[in-house]
């Protein structure tokens, strides 16, 4: 049976990935900071095979040990790694406090990176392994309202072009999903001089189809949106300053 290991996987859109892996017959770990209710999560028909633990993508020793607990019981195999906790503050940079800019970073830059590092050796072991990050609309241009959470997306659009080259050679295939706004209570918590423009059409479920189906096309990025696409389209052709005015637009 083939294995996923989903952070952040007892709500929104984590929730919805694990569930669509599981539903196509993957073996899930489902981890979070809230254990709890991904244990209960383990009483739904399609969970019944699935592995739920604590993981605190911040701290190494949780990552270790929540990888261990997983290897467990699938014997050590790992196909796919889906980076997925995230933490979201929006609104202007200087009503930030230092904790709230710390815990982009620290969770969004710092956790996918060390949860990736601390899978590499498993996800090595495993032929055909995949990471598949869930990264943004917010990296294709630095967005206003949101810039400490747009800027750590961007690192993980780097991360995954650094490692899908790196982990070639070790079968292991990396990849990001880039959703606009999505239906859950990160994308509620938005500015509303966000939501105006940017209107809320796209539900967790959308991302997790998009994420699985990665698993047959294994493209570099995936872009959600039609809006999202022709926008990411534009800022690759056009000049720097044209991307600014479209961003502009877009965002309102």
């Amino acid at each position: 049976m083939k294995t996923a290991f989903v952070t952040g996987a007892a709500q929104g859109i984590g929730l919805a990935i694990a569930r669509r892996f599981a539903l196509a017959g993957y073996r899930v770990g489902l981890f979070d900071i809230n254990d709890a209710r991904c244990h209960e999560l383990l009483g739904e028909p399609e969970f019944a095979h699935a592995i739920a633990g604590h993981c605190d993508v911040r701290d190494k020793a949780s990552v270790d040990a929540a990888l261990a607990y997983f290897s467990e019981a699938t014997a050590g195999r790992l196909d796919v790694l889906v980076n997925n906790a995230g933490v979201l503050t929006a609104g202007e940079l200087t009503n930030h406090s230092e904790a709230q800019i710390r815990a982009m970073v620290d969770v969004n830059v710092t956790g996918l990176t060390l949860v990736s590092y601390a899978a590499f050796s498993r996800l090595k072991a495993t032929p055909g392994a995949m990471v598949i990050n869930l990264c943004s609309v917010s990296s294709i241009h630095g967005i206003p309202l949101l810039a400490v959470y747009s800027a750590t997306k961007f690192y993980v659009d780097g991360l995954t072009q650094a490692l899908n080259i790196e982990w070639e050679d070790d079968d292991i295939f990396v990849t990001c999903v880039k959703p606009p706004v999505i239906n859950t209570a990160m994308g509620q918590s938005l500015d509303p001089r966000h939501t105006e423009n940017m209107k809320i059409t796209m539900e967790p479920s959308d991302v997790a189809e998009a994420a699985f189906s990665l698993t047959q096309t294994r493209k570099l990025h995936l872009v959600l949106g039609s809006t999202s696409r022709l926008w990411h389209g534009l800022s690759g052709v056009f000049p720097m300053r044209f991307s600014r005015w479209l961003t502009r637009r877009i965002i309102g």
